[in-house]
């Protein structure tokens, strides 16, 4: 796919990873739907940095976890930036539930946010693809769907129900339109900023556990995305960008 002046949707552009996904498409010449739920200043930081022309992207609200919220969107991004030809589910929630003390808002808050919005959104953005004749959907899975972490159990079942998910709409949507999945591992984002001056210690320790003995980097993994994009024989796939982690 040609990716220039496509539209592409990005869930929880506002933060993390998401902003270095959005940011590496934007400069691909795409025109970027920037999705956020409360980071309404970081979707504003992502569209700066994205520089170029503003006015062809976009930055769009909503709650995921409400499939209603979830048709608004589709429905203004549309509007402003017309049909959607690439989506990219990035949009998640983590943090530590700890065996025992997990309650049933946690469970469903994680299960709602990191599975069943990136069902509707490839629901309601697929079908509408598979009438332009073709399309692209990304999922933003994690090497913890294969390899899960005791701490985070709930989190980690949303990433494997999205395995499940991708390959499930990789048949579904066939053959007009490709449906991939890229799994980080450790990647160096602000979600590690709590660290504070001890952060780049940190990093560097559980880098030498890996087998590339370092962490990864956001472009590294939207390197990958832009592999899911682009090619055009791929689909059903998860591609593992962890440093070999899943090796170890």
């Amino acid at each position: 796919m040609d990716l220039k002046n496509r539209t592409v949707l990005v869930t929880g552009a506002g933060v993390r990873l998401g902003q270095a996904i959005a940011v590496s498409l934007g400069q691909q010449g795409m025109k970027v739907a920037l999705h956020y739920h409360q980071s309404m200043e970081g979707a504003k930081e992502t569209l700066d940095l994205m520089g170029g022309d503003i006015q062809q992207h976009g930055c769009f609200q909503a709650d995921l976890r409400q499939v209603s919220k979830i048709e608004l969107l589709i429905q203004h991004i549309e509007e402003k930036l017309g049909q959607i030809d690439v989506l990219i589910n990035n949009a998640a929630d983590f943090f530590p539930t700890p065996l025992g003390e997990v309650s049933e808002s946690e469970w469903d808050h994680l299960i709602s946010l990191n599975l069943k919005a990136p069902f509707f959104l490839s629901q309601l953005v697929g079908t509408s693809m598979l009438k332009q004749g073709q399309g692209k959907i990304v999922n933003i899975v994690d090497v913890a769907a294969e390899r899960p972490w005791p701490q985070f159990l709930p989190y980690c079942a949303s990433k494997a129900g999205l395995v499940s998910l991708t390959k499930g709409l990789a048949k579904a949507l066939a053959p007009a339109v490709q449906v991939n999945a890229v799994a980080p591992g450790i990647i160096d984002t602000p979600m590690f900023d709590h660290f504070g001056e001890k952060k780049a210690a940190t990093m560097t320790a559980i880098g030498k556990g890996m087998p590339l003995g370092r962490v990864g980097l956001p472009d590294e993994v939207a390197e990958a995305i832009m592999l899911s994009m682009t090619n055009n024989y791929m689909t059903g796939v998860v591609i593992d960008i962890d440093g070999g982690a899943l090796l170890a």
